[in-house]
């Protein structure tokens, strides 16, 4: 038995060799400014460049956890990234959150989750759709699995376009129920429209089955996911330990995990910059257990052997979730996040006002 783990170890150490360098996006410098500021709970945003504009999409509510809230639409010309406008807000009787915006094809695409994942499209970023649900399958365990549910409800984070021209989500399924046993895991979903996704594997599979090689832990929460140049695709995942990086072939593997020092890692997102680098940016807590809540956000240089070279934004308390887009010029990233570092907090961590900032970062590319 002890021979067949250390032949296991050494194949998924040769096929973990296989990832080919990539170069390395180091942040030169970061200036900040405030785009959205109204004495509400703005959190939680997005961001994409679609045609002439900027659009960023965020959660406002009365406070973080507010039972009622709106999903806001902001833009701006990529000539003048000073001057943003409101083009439209939605609403449910649920709670709604995690908004994200990609352009699909042309369309600017919001997607936010109230109880399920809804989503809007606009031809012009003036008029848009009236929400309706993604169609997202439920994947089915295996027969043998265990696993029971209490409900179907699904949760795609992010959605990426990958290099085939199809969109991916690293994305969790089902709710599962307390005597439920046997392998979890989040899904990755494909589609080809951005509308309907389907699942590439099973559960237990893909790569939040790899939390536990850099020690991660549960089924994995929140998730992002990229693609260096020569296609490997790149996951980053919130769980109960500090973030963790995984690395290899989709949707099977073999995967190469690695750990932040990132307790909580609320939001994570990856970005594949012009010059091929690959950037992080996560909610950051120094240790599982704090004294109040002195969250930052952080961004991350990823390379094939982990995670370096951290900045800090301007940034504390309820913060970060955090979204990137390439910025106009070809070194410039942008960085939208969240953060109440500016509003004090009488009445305890996200009961105080939050504001959206955009952050223009300077890369330099390394080679690796």
């Amino acid at each position: 038995m002890k021979m067949i783990f250390v032949v296991l170890a050494l194949v998924s150490t040769l096929h973990a060799q296989d990832i080919a360098p990539f170069p390395k996006a180091h942040v030169q410098s970061v200036w900040v400014q405030s785009i959205w500021a109204d004495g509400r709970h703005n959190g939680f945003p997005g961001i994409a460049r679609v045609g002439d504009f900027y659009y960023v999409t965020f959660r406002s509510g009365e406070g973080h956890g507010s039972e009622k809230s709106d999903i806001v639409v902001i833009r701006a010309a990529a000539k003048d990234l000073s001057k943003w406008e409101k083009v439209v807000s939605f609403t449910r009787d649920h709670d709604c959150r995690d908004p994200l915006v990609f352009d699909n094809k042309g369309k600017v695409q919001l997607v936010f989750h109230s109880k399920e994942d809804f989503y809007s499209q606009s031809a012009d970023g003036v008029t848009w759709s009236e929400p309706k649900e993604l169609e997202t399958e439920f994947v089915e365990p295996k027969a043998d699995s265990r696993l029971t549910f209490t409900s179907q409800r699904k949760w795609l984070f992010r959605i990426r376009q990958g290099p085939d021209g199809a969109f991916y989500s690293l994305g969790r399924c089902g709710i599962h129920g307390k005597d439920s046993k046997g392998s979890f895991g989040l899904i990755l979903f494909r589609s080809e429209d951005g509308v309907k996704f389907k699942g590439m594997h099973t559960y237990g599979e893909g790569p939040t089955s790899a939390l536990n090689q850099a020690g991660g832990t549960g089924w994995g929460h929140e998730a992002d996911v990229a693609w260096t140049p020569d296609g490997t695709l790149v996951s980053a995942i919130r769980n109960g330990n500090p973030g963790i990086v995984v690395l290899g072939k989709a949707p099977q593997g073999p995967w190469k995990a690695f750990a932040t020092d990132a307790w909580n890692f609320g939001g994570p997102a990856l970005h594949r910059t012009k010059g091929g680098g690959m950037l992080l940016a996560a909610r950051a807590l120094p240790e599982k257990k704090t004294t109040g809540f002195p969250s930052v956000c952080k961004v991350w240089t990823v390379t094939a052997e982990g995670v370096e070279k951290p900045w800090i934004m301007p940034s504390g308390g309820d913060s970060a979730y955090q979204s990137f887009a390439d910025g106009v010029s070809g070194d410039e990233v942008l960085l939208v996040y969240y953060s109440s570092h500016e509003h004090p907090q009488p009445k305890g961590v996200g009961n105080n006002p939050a504001n959206i900032y955009l952050a223009h970062l300077r890369v330099r590319h390394v080679a690796p």
